[in-house]
């Protein structure tokens, strides 16, 4: 965890022969698996703590190391769609980084108060339906399109994979040219978005914002 803070916040170099996108790929999901056993662990545990003092210390330890490897999880694969662009799985595993580390803090919560492992998993399965119901009012389309043809490698941005979004994504594409004006889809994209250049509001329900 050193390591990983010294990289991402202090600036250390990557190990030699490790590039930017494997160092994400190494880290990001093994990184989270170990977090989710973590709170398994915390759930076996729990009908140990009466009976072993140092246990609860112990455990709670445990689960704010694996919720900072979970941020750094996090850390790792924001840097890599700063370098390479948004997409659907990348948007869907920060959802669900987010969700297990909010799963780590509510064990970490159910512990100091002594709760039930039963509060646990029904607040944890609300955590999941209110994330899934917050989740229909997201175009996710517009919001890879617009990430993407903003940042600041947008140059190299992918265009096949943006035109794949179709017209869910035409709003967002309209927004960023008008934020960067250079920005101009390579011939033959010109399909993707029916009437982009005259796109002004919401006249299909598909461009409906919330």
């Amino acid at each position: 965890t050193g390591m990983d803070l010294s990289i991402l916040l202090g600036g250390a170099a990557l190990p030699e022969g490790i590039t930017l996108a494997e160092y994400a790929h190494r880290g990001a999901y093994p990184l989270l698996m170990t977090a989710m056993l973590a709170g398994a662990f915390a759930l076996a545990a729990r009908p140990f703590m009466e009976s072993h003092r140092a246990l609860r210390p112990l455990v709670l330890i445990w689960l704010a190391q694996n919720a900072l490897l979970g941020i750094t999880a996090y850390m790792r694969l924001d840097l890599y769609v700063e370098s390479f662009g948004l997409t659907y799985l990348r948007v869907h595993s920060m959802i669900w980084m987010a969700l297990v580390i909010a799963g780590l803090l509510l064990a970490a919560w159910q512990i100091l108060r002594a709760r039930s492992n039963l509060w646990l998993m029904l607040r944890c399965a609300a955590l999941g339906i209110a994330t899934l119901y917050a989740a229909c009012f997201v175009n996710f389309a517009g919001l890879i399109a617009y990430q993407n043809l903003t940042r600041e490698t947008a140059n190299q941005t992918d265009w096949y994979y943006i035109c794949t979004l179709g017209p869910m994504a035409a709003k967002a594409v309209h927004l960023a040219q008008k934020e960067r004006p250079e920005i101009h889809p390579p011939s033959g994209y010109a399909d993707c978005w029916p009437n982009l250049n005259d796109l002004h509001g919401a006249q299909n329900w598909r461009e409906w914002g919330f």
